[in-house]
């Protein structure tokens, strides 16, 4: 592997690191058009049983789900797979929330696949399930 490709394979493992990052703190800031525009366009997303699919499910998705004050927190990541403009990985997450003034906690883990467009590491597919 030539040194320009192995840099290339860090700097793709950071940027899809950061998308995480960038996911929990938008979250935690109640921003639902800065995680909607973490997404691909055609991006599908699996939580508890429930489906959505693009921009509008997303919406659907984080609409109501914000309303709770979640707070995430990445535990442990790990990119499986890297082939180019397309990756998967797993990332392990705790959620702090208010519902109906009562703190919550919850965990679960996020199986994940990324793509790469226009430069840029979005989440093409999400699926979460609890512990």
């Amino acid at each position: 592997m030539s040194d320009e490709l192995r840099l290339q394979r860090i700097e793709d493992r950071e940027a899809i690191r950061d998308l995480l990052s960038q996911y929990c703190y938008l979250i935690a800031s109640g921003d639902v058009d800065g995680v909607v525009a973490l997404f691909t366009d055609d991006c599908r997303v699996e939580i508890l049983g429930r489906h959505f699919e693009g921009e509008a499910g997303l919406r659907s998705l984080y609409a109501d789900a914000l309303a709770v004050q979640p707070k995430p927190y990445v535990h442990n990541h790990w990119i499986e797979t890297l082939d180019g403009d397309s990756a998967s990985g797993r990332a392990v997450f705790e959620i702090r929330q208010i519902r109906d003034g009562q703190p919550e906690t919850g965990g679960g883990c996020y199986e994940d696949r990324y793509c790469k467009q226009d430069g840029v590491w979005r989440f093409e597919q999400r699926t979460f399930r609890t512990y």
